[in-house]
């Protein structure tokens, strides 16, 4: 809203000139006239009137998904709340032993801010529906439709996330505008049946894939989040339909040959080549315009435009190792670090808060063919690097290869400063030019405020659809369907085809972990299935030890608990 300053007595002058225009227009209407509608500022009167109106609100809940899904470091935000304390990461506080999900996951936790970015969306998603509606919408009816159907599928995610991670919520589908206190928990059946509904709409009238802009929602994103909400309500064959609506789109195929821009050089090694999944994760190689047939929702990222993210997306600093804390014995008895600075060709700034677990990073692979899957080859994760530190007598020598004698000390050695780089979370040689170090005497020294990751990222991709259908087979026990899907994935990675007696839900469970990994937030996806307890104590004991059995849900925060004075906001069993 833009900031208006005039004078006092011009200002009075102008209200009196409104007051006037109201009188002689509206004096023979009673109504009309006692009609409140503010002139000299935004209300929901005025904000939701034209189409222009409405494509703001549209892209205010964009921004709030990209934002709060992705756009935060802390603890207690996603990403990180939705990879710490799965299969996927252990953490340097897990290893310490001061995480403790009984209390992180519990009322009084870190949890509180994911129910509150969910219900804010689900928010404005009801402020956008019923506005359409109203005497003051210009829109026509084919715009009205258009809007409501984007409003639905973003108010169909955010329930999708609660039920995944709390079970049973409260169902809201109205604009609230007064203070209320009487919520009640639906059953989790009926807020995924509520998600199926609101999806069922959207796939029905957004447009399609290759109808929309990239940046917006489309008929197959719908169809995608749909699948997903059938399996959860146990509807494998609509799911398998759902999904098949994406897979069989014309337009639609996952990237089976090198593409787009491969200018990413980790190491700053000339030779560095890469593969296809590499060539996924590179800068400017994520929307369809590039090329991408596998994209299905790509979040928009625009460096230095208002409005554009750019400052957020910080995947290089929570998952990647902190070189300059890494320190190598010298011959003199002292350490000296990997890296003087942080660098570009090496992981930029990482800060280590989200380690991958020994389970992804070595048992993982051992189970899927180690030297043969794409997803482990050398270029996607990066197990050893070069010494990049001229005050450092093993300055170009490999760490691992050339057995340095690498600092393990203390736990922050081995859970923080050094281990494999995951390399969908880099962008080597892409830090903006403000945030490299005036001093290049070391090449691509960066500055430390150089956090963050420049490309934009895949909320939904054509892999994930195909492990969504295998779920959905295996639901309805077709075994050698569910194989079929998943091979289609493993053969892109050149890995070696899955048998059908091989299929479970652990072991699609781990096809998403290989291909998805710190792409998606795991959590959800363990709960939804109900198996963070299992997966996690299991095949992730570090990070396991402190999570209890009841913890496949987390808690309903208790601040929404007290403040509901009105009636009973139910608790989690276990809590």
């Amino acid at each position: 809203m833009k900031k208006l300053y005039i004078s006092n007595n011009l200002a009075i002058y102008k209200l009196s000139i409104c007051f006037l225009i109201a009188w002689f227009t509206f004096s023979c209407n009673e109504k009309e006239f006692l009609k409140e509608v503010p002139l000299d500022f935004y209300s929901p009167e005025n904000s939701f009137v034209t189409a222009e109106d409405f494509e703001a609100a549209i892209y205010s809940l964009h921004a709030s998904t990209r934002n709060g899904f992705w756009g935060q470091s802390g603890g207690s935000a996603f990403p990180r709340i939705g990879w710490l304390g799965t299969d996927l990461v252990e953490s340097r506080y897990d290893a310490s032993g001061s995480q403790d999900y009984s209390i992180l996951w519990g009322p009084t936790g870190t949890t509180l801010g994911i129910w509150e970015l969910c219900y804010q969306i689900i928010y404005d998603a009801n402020v956008i529906v019923g506005r359409s509606e109203s005497d003051d919408s210009k829109l026509t009816d084919e715009q009205k439709i258009l809007v409501q159907a984007e409003a639905r599928f973003f108010r169909a995610y955010a329930y999708n996330v609660l039920a995944s991670l709390y079970g049973g919520v409260p169902i809201i589908l109205e604009e609230v505008t007064t203070p209320k206190r009487d919520y009640v928990r639906a059953t989790r059946q009926a807020v995924y049946e509520q998600c199926a509904e609101d999806l069922k709409f959207a796939v029905a009238n957004l447009p399609n894939i290759d109808a929309v802009d990239e940046s917006r929602i489309n008929k197959l994103a719908a169809s995608h989040v749909l699948s997903e909400v059938y399996i959860s309500l146990g509807k494998y064959q609509d799911a398998i339909n759902e999904a098949t609506k994406v897979i069989d789109h014309p337009k639609m195929a996952l990237m089976n040959k090198r593409f787009g821009a491969n200018n990413e050089k980790e190491f700053n090694d000339p030779n560095w080549e890469g593969d296809i999944y590499w060539d996924l994760f590179r800068q400017g190689n994520q929307d369809r315009s590039a090329g991408n047939t596998e994209s299905i929702w790509v979040l928009q990222y625009s460096y230095k435009m208002s409005g554009g993210g750019d400052s957020n997306y910080e995947l290089e600093r929570i998952a990647g190792p902190d070189f300059t804390a890494a320190h190598i014995y010298q011959s003199n008895g002292k350490t000296v670090p990997i890296l003087k600075k942080p660098n570009t060709y090496y992981c930029g700034r990482g800060q280590g808060f989200c380690k991958p677990s020994p389970y992804f990073l070595k048992t993982l692979w051992e189970k899927s063919g180690y030297t043969q899957d794409m997803r482990n080859s050398r270029y996607n994760i990066i197990r050893d690097i070069k010494v990049n530190n001229p005050s450092n007598q093993y300055n170009g020598k490999w760490v691992i290869a050339d057995k340095l004698p690498l600092k393990r000390a203390t736990n922050d050695d081995t859970t923080r400063v050094f281990y494999p780089i995951i390399g969908k979370i880099i962008t080597p040689g892409k830090h903006p030019a403000e945030f490299w170090d005036p001093d290049q005497t070391i090449p691509g020294s960066l500055l430390g405020t150089a956090a963050h990751t420049w490309r934009k990222h895949y909320m939904i991709r054509l892999a994930e659809t195909y492990l969504l259908r295998a779920e959905a087979y295996l639901g309805i026990g077709d075994k050698v369907k569910a194989a079929a899907d998943i091979n289609v994935v493993r053969r892109r990675a050149k890995a070696t085809d899955v048998t059908s007696d091989k299929v479970d839900i652990d072991y699609i469970l781990d096809e998403q972990l290989r291909e998805l990994g710190f792409e998606t937030l795991r959590i959800i996806t363990l709960g939804r299935l109900g198996k963070v307890v299992d997966r996690v104590k299991r095949l992730n004991p570090v990070a396991g030890k402190t999570i209890q059995s009841h913890q496949n849900l987390w808690a309903i925060p208790y601040s929404e608990i007290s403040k509901n004075v009105e009636a009973v906001l139910e608790q989690n069993p276990g809590y």
